[in-house]
């Protein structure tokens, strides 16, 4: 969804903002003002950060349920709302004298209306995380997992939950809400069912227990959702019992990948899709490490490879898209060397959009999605 210019109150927000925004600031906001204000970064960024971590806060009063239940609480106590709408309210954490506090507009008080009617969140607190926080926040792997086909082989904290907070939103883009489906997450780990509430039920399988006390703990809310340890190579599932089927940030630790397609194209029903990610071969790093004389590290693929495996077990890929995009990553002696922007929030965000914006062909990991015939 690119800006829309044309409607006056997103216009008018945007305009109040450009000229107040200092090169250091860190602004949260609708993804659509990224197209106008490139460093803005989305709300699945505030799910580990209270407000006062970020210097603007722009929030969309009929939207407020896509931000983190427990960001929006803390808003009005540690940020002033100084600019309102009928659709947006403007919050700063530090506001100047230049600004002026409008908590006492209609347009705030309806903003306050819509955030105390939406339903309350809860889950259990993490260790060192406040209460409030531990409501939305996105759980991170015991351990960064490793990934060869990065320079470095182990992701940074920043970038790895920036990593799974996408995986987790290109799960929503392709398959949510899932009405009334029967769905299944192979190679499960901790579980990306939070989007898929409408799904009649929801399978998660791996063969690491941890990883499944994890994943029932996290889901413990969605009472259609359950774990158990199997094989993904012998599922034992009749045919046809599931409309989609997920293997998401897996395929590369398979140790006989067709068999597990194979297996999850036969538990798809007619028509069902699966949707699986990918670190890429040909990304623009293992692209410059090949011309650099040095093999790729690690498991890759490309999309015409997998795109041929898919079609070979019965299903067509409808679409394709890119995740994340940044060269310090993969080449060699450069991950240490930007391992503190690697890290910069802003960083990792712009690595995020770079990898949708330059699709599959460059990016360094890529999500297809495929339907079986």
């Amino acid at each position: 969804m690119s800006f829309p210019h044309d409607d006056q109150a997103w216009a008018e927000t945007a305009e109040f903002l450009r000229p107040r925004l200092a090169p250091a600031d860190r602004l949260v906001a609708p993804d659509p003002f990224r197209w106008v204000i490139p460093r803005a970064q989305r709300f699945l960024a505030a799910r580990a950060n209270e407000p006062r971590a970020f210097d603007w806060v722009v929030t969309h009063k009929g939207e407020l349920g896509a931000m983190p239940r427990a960001f929006l609480d803390l808003l009005p106590s540690q940020a002033v709302p100084v600019f309102a709408n009928p659709v947006f309210v403007v919050w700063a954490t530090a506001p100047g004298p230049a600004l002026t506090d409008v908590s006492d507009s209609d347009h705030v008080r309806a903003f306050h209306v819509n955030a105390e009617a939406l339903p309350m969140e809860v889950a259990a607190p993490a260790p060192g995380m406040t209460p409030a926080l531990a409501r939305t926040a996105l759980p991170v792997a015991e351990g960064a997992p490793s990934r060869p086909w990065l320079a470095t082989g182990m992701p940074g904290a920043a970038r790895e939950r920036a990593f799974q907070e996408e995986l987790d939103r290109l799960v929503e883009d392709y398959l949510a809400p899932a009405l009334g489906q029967a769905v299944l997450d192979v190679g499960c780990g901790s579980g990306r069912f939070g989007s898929l509430a409408g799904a009649a039920s929801l399978t998660g399988i791996d063969l690491d227990e941890a990883a499944l006390a994890r994943a029932r703990a996290r889901h413990a809310a969605q009472p259609q959702a359950g774990f158990q340890r199997m094989d993904a190579t012998a599922l034992s599932f009749a045919e046809a019992s599931f409309d989609t089927v997920m293997m998401i940030d897996l395929v590369e630790a398979l140790a006989d990948l067709p068999a597990a397609l194979a297996e999850a194209s036969r538990v798809l029903a007619r028509g069902g899709r699966l949707m699986l990610t990918a670190p890429n071969r040909e990304s623009l790093p293992l692209r410059a490490l090949r011309r650099l004389g040095q093999p790729p590290p690690g498991r890759t693929f490309t999309v015409g490879e997998l795109t041929g495996m898919l079609r070979a077990v019965g299903l067509a890929v409808m679409r394709s898209d890119g995740i994340f995009l940044s060269p310090g990553w993969a080449l060699p002696g450069a991950a240490s060397a930007l391992a503190p922007l690697e890290e910069d929030p802003e960083f990792v965000e712009a690595a995020r959009i770079l990898g949708r914006r330059t699709g599959p062909d460059y990016a360094l990991a890529f999500c297809l999605l495929a339907r079986k015939a």
